[in-house]
């Protein structure tokens, strides 16, 4: 059975001092990730570093606050993005929602 593999780019605009940032983010992951805990730890975990690498560093903009900013803001996109509900729920720190399991049946 082959993997379907997602891909989202999304177009941003966040006002930076700067110029040195680029104009939009990817990442990929496959449904299948989303069947389990460990799946969705691991996407949130390559949607963290997705957005680290997006955002300018602090020795480019010398503000902390506006970096931390910009990795939560392309972190809270990009888990938006997803639309999924255990990877919101990883995300926000909820565990009433459980994992189904995707060998059922």
């Amino acid at each position: 059975m082959k993997k379907l593999a997602t891909a989202l780019i999304v177009t941003a605009a966040f006002g930076f001092s700067t110029n040195a940032i680029a104009d939009e983010y990817a990442m990929a992951y496959s449904s299948t990730e989303l069947t389990n805990s460990a799946g969705i730890k691991q996407v949130h975990e390559r949607i963290v570093k997705v957005a680290k690498q997006y955002c300018p560093t602090y020795s480019q903009i010398r503000n902390h606050n506006e970096v931390a900013a910009c990795v939560s803001d392309v972190v809270e996109d990009l888990v938006s993005k997803v639309d999924h509900p255990r990877l919101t729920s990883y995300h926000t720190g909820d565990e009433s929602v459980q994992v189904a399991t995707a060998d059922a049946g």
